[in-house]
């Protein structure tokens, strides 16, 4: 009766509804199914054992389970399911299908329907309780009563519907957007009745889209579904573009983290549903790509699932899933010492060769709290040329500038990078995503394309079937870029086609964000290091004895705990009252197995497992001796015992040995310090406490934020002074305060005979939350920089204020040892410590961060994914480290000219990983020398699978130059890398090596090659 309408304004309210019909129209023939299920246990068990549980029926809209419980639900359909039979699976918790005993697909928040094969007539389902997807908009908080199971059923797709409900949806989305881009005072919402938003001020392809929709609309109406799907396909057709000058590489992704809100096993079922629904996805949609990192994922899905892992394996054959990463799991890369992290390499790389038959080109690293300046030399000696992250983006001062990128290591090792900016690791495929993201590609005018991973992470099990649906139909589109699903290695095999156009960044990426990781937890780190310790120990006597024992288990525990979410302390309970016990006893088991391996018949013998000289005092039958240990051998007690060096004197409370002094005030503090005659600038007492409330604006165990450290205030409690001595080789002075209201320190001040360093020990009964505790170093050696040991070698970081990147830097990561100097680096201060990791250091003062107490993940903002009063556990405290501590570290003289066995990354070496009393053979030492090249330092000595054994060394102070390396007859050198794989002749004595490089030896018998 009327002509067609030209009020435009109306078309979106109109669409709306169409997609609301389609979307209901879509799942037909819905049917409950009759389901059983076993109690709810604390215990994991096989499907085999899940079905000999005793069953019953259970009802929908019911709760069950506490947290982390599983129960075997039996599921029985209503008839035989044919080629079009779905079942959805309503659970607030995750769960895995089974199909003919086999893992199929994982159920959650985000993946709640299924196909089933045909033929079908019961599937078991193994369930989880555990909020799952917590990203997804549809995951709710775990209430008292458990995980809510709404119920189950049978339903079928109608296809054409579900379509078009596409078809719709993302055309609609795409003007929508379009719309508030081109008018951003038009409500993002829609107006459901009055005045409708006009349209006189748009361009003509938002107005072309609102009128094809209207058309494809009256196509539905007049003629059904399949019209509608006909006139939207012209409509996709006539606005797709020619030239786009972007191109979006979507990658499946399911970022998980192992350990976070849920303990390690709970991580093993995310990885097999993830995989199982990865798997399933790619029958749905062959163009779907899928990649994964982490070959400890793999192996628990090999070793609980084989069949699937031998479907999964038939996947990356097939090039539709890629196993990429480099790495054995996503490691922090600030916390372990250089080995323990390129540890994660060579483990990784030795998993992805036996995935894929070849060494994994990429680090995929897209959530860990910084990237450390020697990791591109690690990814170069490792095989790795590409790199990926997205966290860089998580800066909260300094954009992070560069999207494409050469990353320059420390030591000038290249690695062509990509971040993702405007972007995270969990992506939808919407309409924003793809254009914040293609708008922030910096490097946009060298190379158009971009990679986005795509899925819900951290339990969402990734990519779901609405997204491959967008991604099919958002190609290309009006101020879209062209789409494409692929793999990371072909991406960046592309983009290193002009990696010589691309900027360089050079350095570390400091991650301003997330500073309190470096602290949090003070036993876990504490436990963490002995570990590493312990292997330090247990490879140096398997390398000298000749004896092997299993060390691979406790390395891939060490390397698992060095998880992103685990060694920063930001997991919840369970991780840790699993993980420390643990950790603990693989150290105590290797250094029983390296015991056992040097016990004999013969005399009392000192192992040193260090390949530098170490000089100390040791336990004798006789009391206390004073011992110099050649470099990486065993000797008799007798042989090594030195003259007795000066004696340590205490007069009043001031202490010296004749290479150091230093003097106590009446409040507890030192005052006065000097090193072999030369003292040290102070600007205040030395060994202050200085307490602070902490509270993180957002991530409890996660930050410290700027503020805090305005805020603290001196702990000016009344100290008890004690002098102590022990013996005449060990003495100093004691001083014991109330910290905060509930707690006390005890800082004790030591020297020793023979040693120019000042021991700190601090006692500490911790009681008070939510704070931070620092002890104070104040000197006057205020440099631009300060210079940090990291997990090979070290770096500059500015401590004075020259502008926003040193002011972000109010927290800092440093791998066992810091200094602060006057310009030159020929006379400052050195801090070493034991297993402290985080500092504040501002013109000349450092601040070392003890412990902090923050709410533990789970009692804080991640409730809702940790609810505690469904968890089993008995927890004494909500917040870390409640209770007792002992910290120890030490500070000396630093002069970067010092020899090699004063520079402080040999002390932090040496100081703590104590010689190995034996009784046995002595093992005479292959190493008699090392000259020259005094900032070269030894780090490690390992056994190799081929014989033969590794010298490590790494240079510490950024200088290049040459060493010679000494051995006893009959052995011979040649040049490897982290990898092992030969670089160079055999026989060499002399080495150059250039700043920070990691200089790997291979030491090998003469006679035996």
């Amino acid at each position: 009766m009327l002509p067609n309408h030209h009020l435009l304004q109306l078309i979106p309210n109109r669409i709306q509804a169409a997609i609301n019909r389609l979307e209901a129209a879509a799942w037909t023939d819905r049917r409950p199914v009759a389901v059983e299920a076993s109690k709810a246990r604390p215990e994991q068990v096989t499907l085999a054992e899940g079905k000999a549980y005793k069953r019953s029926k259970v009802k929908p809209c019911s709760f069950w389970g506490r947290l982390f419980d599983q129960r075997w639900c039996l599921v029985t359909l209503p008839e035989v399911s044919d080629d079009n039979t779905w079942l959805e699976w309503l659970d607030q918790g995750e769960a895995t299908l089974y199909v003919d005993d086999k893992a199929h697909f994982g159920f959650n928040v985000a993946h709640r329907r299924c196909r089933l094969p045909k033929g079908v007539k019961e599937v078991w389902v193994q369930s989880s309780c555990i909020q799952s997807a917590i990203w997804h908009p549809d995951a709710k908080d775990m209430g008292a009563e458990g995980s809510y199971f709404e119920g189950a059923c049978v339903l079928r797709r109608d296809d054409a519907a579900w379509g078009g409900f596409h078809d719709l949806k993302c055309m609609f989305d795409l003007a929508m957007d379009q719309r508030h881009r081109e008018n951003p005072q038009v409500p993002t919402t829609l107006n459901g009745a009055g005045l409708q938003a006009p349209v006189d001020k748009f361009t003509p392809a938002y107005r072309r889209m609102l009128r094809g929709m209207e058309d494809a609309i009256n196509e539905l109406d007049r003629k059904g579904t399949p019209a509608l799907r006909r006139s939207m396909a012209k409509l996709y057709a006539e606005l797709k573009m020619d030239k786009t000058f972007a191109k979006c590489v979507l990658t499946g992704h399911a970022h998980l983290d192992l350990v976070w809100i849920w303990p390690e096993r709970m991580g093993e079922l995310k990885a097999l549903n993830i995989f199982a629904t990865a798997d399933r996805l790619m029958d749905e949609y062959p163009e779907y790509r899928f990649a994964y990192s982490q070959p400890i994922s793999y192996e628990a899905i090999a070793k609980r699932e084989p069949e699937l892992y031998e479907r999964v394996l038939g996947r990356i054959r097939s090039g539709q899933w890629e196993a990429t990463g480099a790495m054995y799991v996503e490691s922090d890369t600030m916390i372990a010492c250089g080995e323990a992290l390129a540890r994660s390499f060579v483990l990784g790389q030795k998993g992805f060769e036996a995935i894929n038959g070849r060494l994994s080109t990429l680090t995929w690293l897209p959530d860990v709290f910084g990237y450390a300046a020697c990791l591109p030399q690690i990814m170069k000696q490792t095989g790795v040329e590409y790199f990926f992250t997205t966290k860089m983006t998580w800066n909260a001062i300094n954009r992070f500038p560069y999207s494409s990128f050469i990353w320059r290591g420390n030591d000038g090792s290249e690695i062509l990078s990509h971040v993702t900016q405007e972007s995270s690791y969990v992506t939808r495929v919407q309409v924003d995503e793809l254009k914040s993201s293609m708008c922030g590609n910096q490097q946009a005018d060298v190379c158009g394309e971009y990679l986005l991973p795509t899925g819900f992470g951290d339990g969402g099990g990734g990519a779901t079937d609405w997204m491959i649906e967008r991604a099919r139909r958002l190609n290309a589109l009006p101020g879209l870029p062209e789409v494409e699903w692929g793999q990371p290695e072909s991406f960046f095999e592309r983009l290193n086609k002009v990696r010589d156009e691309l900027p360089v960044h050079q350095g570390e990426c400091y991650l301003e964000y997330h500073r309190g990781t470096y602290t949090t937890h003070d036993n876990l780190k504490s436990s963490f290091r002995n570990l590493e310790r312990a292997m330090q120990v247990a490879e140096a006597v398997s390398v000298m004895t000749g004896k092997t024992w299993d060390m691979e288990h406790a390395w891939k525990r060490l390397v698992f705990a060095q998880f992103h979410d685990y060694i920063p302390g930001s997991s919840v309970w369970d991780v840790y009252l699993e993980g420390l016990p643990e950790l603990d006893r693989e150290a105590e088991g290797q250094l029983a197995q390296a015991g056992k391996a040097l016990a004999g018949k013969g005399e009392d013998c000192l192992f040193n497992p260090h390949a530098v000289e170490v000089q100390k005092w040791v336990d004798g039958p006789d009391g206390s001796a004073y011992v110099s240990l050649p470099p990486l051998s065993g000797q008799p007690l007798a042989s090594v015992i030195q003259d007795l060096p000066d004696p340590v004197e205490v007069k009043g409370r001031k202490v010296s040995n004749g290479l150091a002094t230093f003097r106590v005030n009446a409040s507890g503090w030192i005052d006065q310090l000097s090193w072999e005659g030369v003292d040290v600038p102070l600007s205040g007492p030395v060994g202050q406490l200085m307490l602070y409330p902490d509270h993180a604006a957002n991530f409890e165990a996660w930050d410290i934020d700027r503020h805090v450290l305005n805020i603290g205030e001196l702990c000016k409690a009344k100290a008890t002074i004690t002098v102590v001595e022990e013996g005449a080789h060990r003495a100093g002075v004691a001083v014991t305060r109330k910290v905060g209201d509930s707690s006390e320190a005890t800082v004790t001040f030591m020297l020793e005979s023979g040693s120019p360093l000042v021991h700190v020990t601090v006692d500490l009964d911790w009681r008070e939350t939510q704070s931070l505790l620092k002890l104070l170093f104040p000197t006057k050696y205020a440099a631009t920089n300060a210079r940090y040991g990291i997990p090979y070698g070290s770096v500059l970081r500015p401590q004075v204020p020259n502008g926003l990147q040193a002011e972000a830097m109010w927290e800092v990561p440093f791998s066992r040892y810091m200094a602060v100097f006057d310009e030159g680096e020929r006379e400052g201060l050195f801090l070493a410590t034991q297993s402290k990791y985080g500092a504040t250091v501002r013109e000349g003062v450092i601040g070392l961060s003890l412990v902090r107490s923050p709410l533990v993940t789970g009692y804080e903002m991640h409730s809702n994914a940790w609810p505690p009063h469904l968890t089993r556990l008995e927890v004494e405290s909500p917040y870390s480290d409640m209770g007792a501590h002992r910290i120890q570290f030490a500070v000396g003289r630093y002069d970067s000219d010092f020899p090699r066995e004063r520079q402080p990354a040999s002390v932090a070496e040496t100081l703590y990983t104590d010689p190995l009393p034996y009784a046995g053979k002595a093992l005479p030492s292959v190493i008699e020398s090392l000259e020259g090249g005094e900032t070269l330092v030894p780090h490690w000595v390992k056994p190799t699978e081929t014989g033969g054994w590794i010298l490590r060394l790494h240079e510490v102070a950024g200088r290049r130059g040459q060493v010679s390396v000494n051995l006893r007859d009959g052995y011979q050198l040649s040049l490897t890398n982290l990898g092992e794989s030969s670089l160079g002749e055999k026989s060499i004595t002399k080495v150059n090596f250039k700043p920070y490089e990691v200089v790997s030896l291979h030491v090998s018998s003469i006679t035996t090659d």
